[in-house]
């Protein structure tokens, strides 16, 4: 049996006695922008289709592109979108990176190619669970940590569509009620993955199957069963707010791999970590000029963090120097 990591723990832990976080509405990310900006009496002029100014005390103070604002510059933008000339960026500040393979799919986390956490984790075949379980063994976890000037405001644990065994319930039963926690949940709702059910298409049925699962198992209590692989939201990923559980030291590292970039002073940094209780052996993966903030704001489980307001404070804090 492998040695359980800090971070299976945790999510344990979590799923076990916390419930689901209820959102009625999630907003976008260029909306909870706005609305920080507001609160701080910045007054938003459109400038084109997507293009907005920042002014205050009628002072134009900064503004936004699309979802960038003006802490991420032109090149830094530049470098960010150019794999290699960022992996060249970070390891001049010796900033660890994984070994160099397909950089396109490691600086990309989005897109579900770099998730540390969804390798191969079915032991149905190898006899280390009950037969037709797909336990989350231990391996790196997936963190991302959103910077903001030189600290991180917000870190979540990323991990793939999870249910948490009872030893009473089916795995169908679990995820019908994985299903009803998520309607409550607007940046969650519709992402469950399929519930096989009477009357329900073969592929939720195969889909489950061909991870060695099987939806009448009642999985024993206690025993997290990953459903899937991918970590996005849209797919059923799930996200737990870790800002206050990560050691400094994993910060800092996401600070520096900001810090390597110049004129970026506002980004995700995607980071695949062997220990959430240590930085040892934790690389960078990714630097996100413009991932999505809601999440943040937004986790399934934990506290919310309020990366817009400080987004809003570093823009006006630049301004008045």
């Amino acid at each position: 049996m492998p040695t359980e990591t800090s971070a299976a723990r945790l999510i344990v832990e979590t799923l076990g006695t916390r419930t689901l976080n209820e959102h009625p509405e999630a907003p976008r990310h260029d909306q909870l922008l706005r609305r920080a900006l507001r609160r701080r009496r910045v007054t938003l002029k459109p400038v084109g289709e997507h293009s907005q100014v920042f002014v205050f005390g009628g002072v134009v103070v900064g503004g936004m592109d699309s979802v960038v604002t003006t802490l991420v510059s032109a090149h830094a933008r530049r470098i960010t979108a150019d794999p290699q000339l960022l992996r060249r960026h970070l390891q001049l500040q010796e900033v660890p990176l994984p070994a160099e393979q397909n950089d396109a799919d490691q600086t990309h986390t989005d897109q579900a190619d770099a998730d540390p956490g969804s390798g191969d984790q079915r032991t149905g075949d190898q006899g280390a669970a009950d037969p037709g379980t797909t336990v989350v063994r231990p391996a790196p976890s997936a963190i991302r940590a959103f910077v903001v000037g030189e600290r991180v405001c917000a870190s979540l644990l990323r991990l793939p569509a999870t249910v948490l065994g009872d030893g009473s319930s089916t795995l169908s039963q679990l995820m019908q009620a994985d299903a009803q926690a998520r309607s409550r949940h607007a940046l969650l709702a519709g992402t469950a993955v399929p519930v096989p059910a009477d009357g329900s298409t073969p592929a939720a049925q195969d889909q489950l199957r061909s991870r060695g699962l099987d939806p009448d198992d009642v999985p024993a209590r206690g025993v997290p069963v990953q459903l899937q692989d991918s970590l996005e939201i849209s797919a059923g990923g799930l996200t737990i707010d870790v800002t206050t559980v990560l050691p400094d030291a994993l910060h800092e590292l996401a600070v520096e791999a900001v810090m390597a970039v110049p004129g970026l002073f506002a980004a995700a940094v995607d980071l695949r970590v062997p220990d959430l209780e240590s930085a040892e052996g934790a690389v960078v993966l990714a630097v996100l000029p413009d991932a999505d903030i809601s999440r943040a704001h937004l986790p399934a489980y934990g506290e919310p963090r309020d990366v817009a307001g400080a987004i809003a404070d570093e823009i006006l804090l630049r301004a008045s120097r």
